[in-house]
């Protein structure tokens, strides 16, 4: 099955990477996978599949492909003038509630195209807008490269907290992250918490600066260099006001950290509050500070959210997603198209498959 991918861009952030991995992973499953973007865009991402650079998104660029999987309402556009009936629509956020142009978004939601959406609470919203519902597939997290560092990775030895952030530079479209709301419980936190603590900021854009607050700016390259300020931190804390999923909150739990982070939608998918993370208001900064100040005060609740945050990371798992957006990408195709479908599926583990049968030989031979 042939599929085409079009993406304004491949720069750093959790939405792209979401579909480089879901291009690699329909690779995997033996289908022919295509992404078409601008040729001037960023591609901060190794892509693995065929890469093709386009003058411009239109629909005389959008290739043929037995499905066109658009997941951005300017994507979704020239996808849909170019091939309507093989479009299927992959949400990973509600773009009506933060961009400029509200109705041209939630036009493209009322076409009849199937959805793909990546939460219960994603998939709510688009049946609360448009009266149409459609298929739920959770993101995960490769658990090679997200778990915990044993013993604890302590970067200071003057008994400093250290709190992970992750930012986005406010002075972009990024306000809708709440970067001021932590800057805000930031503060609060420090006149009612009297330990030492110190804020590694993760920020690809900018250095951020907060005045009177003990920080660091980081700028990873990999997911491994992530993983291990995750190891690194005492807390975590996201303060997004809306989020179709959330993949960072998921990723400190794969790492042994706590986790506060606000009710941004999404993470309700995997988030308990009081039981693996602690769920705090969106753009209430004292209910943030009040969830941090609790986590680092009460190491009984800080140790409760790192053993329930690794069995929950450990359902939702890198190769779990990956099996599950490609099942559902092909049962909309199949269902639209039967031909499309392989008359002998290949087996879904090939070379765990190939390993069993080379055992077995080995076996008989040493009999």
């Amino acid at each position: 099955m042939k599929v085409v991918i079009p993406v304004g861009a491949l720069h750093v952030g959790g939405g792209c990477k979401v579909l480089v991995e879901t291009a690699h992973a329909l690779q995997k499953y033996g289908h022919d996978v295509e992404m078409v973007i601008p040729q001037h865009a960023e591609v901060a991402y190794p892509v693995k599949c065929k890469l093709t650079k386009v003058p411009d998104l239109k629909k005389e660029y959008i290739p043929y492909g037995d499905v066109i999987l658009p997941n951005f309402y300017t994507t979704f556009k020239p996808a849909f003038e170019a091939w309507p009936r093989q479009c299927i629509r992959f949400s990973l956020g509600f773009e009506p509630l933060w961009v400029p142009d509200r109705d041209f978004a939630l036009w493209t939601y009322h076409q009849n195209v199937p959805v793909i959406s990546i939460s219960n609470w994603l998939n709510n919203k688009i049946y609360q807008a448009t009266g149409r519902s459609g298929l739920v597939v959770n993101l995960g997290v490769d658990p090679n490269i997200f778990s915990p560092a044993h013993p604890k990775v302590k970067p200071y030895r003057n008994g400093r907290k250290v709190i992970m952030y992750i930012a986005r530079d406010p002075n972009t479209a990024y306000r809708l992250k709440g970067y001021e709301d932590f800057i805000k419980a930031m503060r609060l936190l420090k006149r009612h918490y009297k330990g030492k603590f110190i804020v590694h900021m993760v920020c690809t854009e900018v250095d951020l600066k907060i005045k009177g607050i003990p920080h660091r700016n980081f700028k990873p390259q990999s997911s491994e260099q992530m993983a291990r300020l995750y190891q690194q931190a005492d807390l975590f804390v996201s303060t997004s006001w809306f989020e179709g999923f959330s993949i960072p909150p998921l990723e400190a739990m794969a790492c042994g950290t706590p986790v506060v982070t606000t009710n941004s939608g999404g993470i309700l998918n995997f988030c308990q509050h009081l039981q693996n993370a602690y769920i705090a208001r969106p753009r209430d900064h004292a209910s943030i500070a009040k969830g941090m100040y609790r986590v680092l005060k009460n190491p009984t609740i800080a140790k409760s959210f790192v053993q329930n945050g690794l069995q929950t990371a450990s359902r939702l798992t890198n190769e779990a997603f990956e099996e599950n957006i490609v099942r559902k990408i092909e049962s909309i195709a199949y269902q639209r198209n039967p031909e499309l479908k392989p008359s002998t599926p290949a087996p879904t583990h090939l070379p765990s498959i190939i390993e069993k049968l080379k055992s077995r030989k080995r076996g008989k031979s040493d009999g």
